[in-house]
């Protein structure tokens, strides 16, 4: 399968080109809601009615309201762009500190987020400051070095290729997507020693396997410790890309 992945993703892109817009709508929104649901169900046990809850990288808010919607919980996002939700409160991000006090939330969470972020440990020693309670990441991951290298070329493809797509189908015109693409993927194991220099202790981890696509996403559950309030351990890199066999 890893070795018709490639064709199979050239093949999609024009697929997707050819496309009326309103299939190619119908689609994005179809996996859209397959994602969200995926989301929402490793959650399930972990945010309770009347939290309040940030995500980290909110975007629109469209993944918060399905949150707020099936938790019954406040909600709060945070971005590095205003898109102007009304229906969702959306604070800007400055790169350096979350503009919320100490411990001012019950969840926070950061879906496939951090490995855009070239300054993981800043971003991270934030959520721990303003979470009280627990802390939710979704990321992709690997296993293998040639599963690291396919998760990487996903990443463009999902982000910049398609993004450009995506933008062309909806605005009439062609435009190169643009996107941090500092590669700052971790193994499972290295997402955890990672979260685990933060004092964080993981109640939950979830791997999903592509059932096509040679990569792997994991969601993990983290417990956030009171005195954890103000810890920011000494920069450390992201976990290096594994040597090929």
């Amino acid at each position: 399968m890893s070795l018709i992945y490639f064709p199979i993703m050239v093949l999609t892109v024009l697929v997707y080109v050819l496309m009326p817009r309103s299939v190619v709508a119908r689609l994005q929104e179809a996996n859209r809601r397959k994602e969200i649901a995926a989301r929402l169900k490793a959650m399930d046990q972990f945010v309770n009615k009347g939290e309040r809850v940030l995500d980290f990288g909110a975007g629109r808010g469209d993944f918060l309201k399905h949150v707020a919607r099936d938790f019954s919980v406040d909600i709060i996002g945070i971005d590095i762009i205003d898109y102007t939700d009304d229906d969702v409160e959306v604070l800007m991000f400055d790169g350096d500190r979350i503009p919320l006090p100490d411990k001012s939330v019950d969840v926070g969470m950061a879906a496939f987020v951090l490995h855009h972020i070239v300054d993981q440990e800043r971003a991270m020693a934030e959520l721990v400051r303003v979470c009280r309670s627990r802390i939710i990441i979704f990321e992709d991951t690997f296993f293998t070095p040639w599963q690291w290298v396919f998760v990487a070329w996903n990443d463009y493809y999902a982000n910049i290729i398609m993004g450009s797509v995506r933008a062309w189908k909806s605005l009439g015109k062609f435009t190169i997507a643009k996107m941090p693409m500092p590669l700052t993927f971790r193994s499972v194991r290295g997402w955890s020693a990672f979260f685990g220099g933060y004092g964080l202790t993981t109640r939950s981890v979830q791997v999903r396997h592509n059932a096509i696509k040679p990569m792997s996403k994991v969601t993990f559950v983290l417990e956030v410790a009171p005195q954890t309030a103000t810890v920011e351990p000494a920069s450390k890199p992201a976990e290096p890309v594994p040597a090929m066999a």
